[in-house]
């Protein structure tokens, strides 16, 4: 298949870190996350066929997780943990449950799509799931926009995201409903790594009730929530995400004790609040 996937080296260094963005996202979303993981960690980012703009021809070719396994082997050196986001973290997953070890010896799932076995897949879940993805995609990118967002002329702004809505369309939806209702089916409790799901009272996506059930199915998942996190709290919230991994990851013997961070405090002053 052909291979639309860019490798981006944030930093190099030892434990290597992987960061796999969402749908409708891209590889730089991670740089102020990046920017606050502990020092001398090496950290590179994906970018993949389901970044921002993109035409959705990539699903006739190879399923997300299959996707995300030619960005791993495009790498050139095995990674020690992924980070991933939403999609991304379902791309993840799906190769956790099948047991690849080049996905590393742990990861963090920021967000991502889950349906619980016992939620039935209806006419009402995919009108709901409609109205979700909508909204989400008019909200990932006021998260990109940042302070820039609110200096917008509204009706300007509301211009922007209805183009973005009718831009991606149908197919990313169909994209985004597949890899949610496919989460039912995979096989968790063969899931072998060390999980931290991350999962945000604000987030529409994955309610924390669904993370906890999502949390119960792996053998060795932690479950961190915040009430003030929404589904990217990855961009508006990175030092307080970045304190999160670099606190779990770093408490992992699995990783070895080039793993052990060294945190970075927490900024308080608003532009680390966005």
């Amino acid at each position: 298949m052909n291979c639309p996937i860019d490798v981006h080296v944030l930093r190099h260094g030892a434990p290597r870190v992987l960061l796999v963005h969402g749908l409708e996202d891209g590889w730089a979303s991670w740089r102020e996350l990046a920017g606050q993981l502990p020092s001398g960690w090496g950290v590179a980012a994906l970018d993949l066929p389901w970044r921002a703009g993109n035409d959705y021809r990539w699903r006739q070719s190879a399923t997300p997780s299959q996707w995300l396994r030619a960005g791993l082997d495009l790498l050139g050196e095995p990674v020690d943990a992924v980070v991933a986001h939403s999609f991304g973290a379902n791309a993840a997953l799906g190769l956790m449950a099948a047991g690849d070890r080049a996905i590393g010896a742990a990861a963090a799932l920021i967000c991502p799509l889950y349906r619980p076995p016992t939620a039935e897949v209806t006419w009402r879940m995919l009108d709901r799931s409609h109205h979700t993805f909508v909204e989400n995609i008019r909200e990932g990118i006021r998260a990109r926009l940042g302070p820039r967002a609110a200096r917008t002329d509204v009706e300007v702004l509301d211009g922007m995201l209805a183009k973005a809505v009718d831009r991606v369309g149908p197919l990313g939806l169909l994209a985004t409903f597949d890899q949610f209702v496919a989460s039912a089916d995979l096989p968790l409790h063969a899931v072998e790594q060390p999980t931290v799901i991350l999962a945000g009272g604000a987030d529409p996506v994955l309610s924390t009730a669904t993370a906890e059930r999502l949390a119960e199915r792996i053998p060795r998942a932690t479950l961190r929530t915040h009430q003030d996190f929404d589904h990217y709290c990855h961009i508006r919230q990175p030092a307080r995400v970045a304190e999160l991994l670099g606190g779990f990851l770093g408490t992992l013997p699995v990783l070895g004790p080039a793993f052990k961070p060294v945190l970075k405090p927490v900024l308080k002053n608003a532009r680390a609040q966005e």
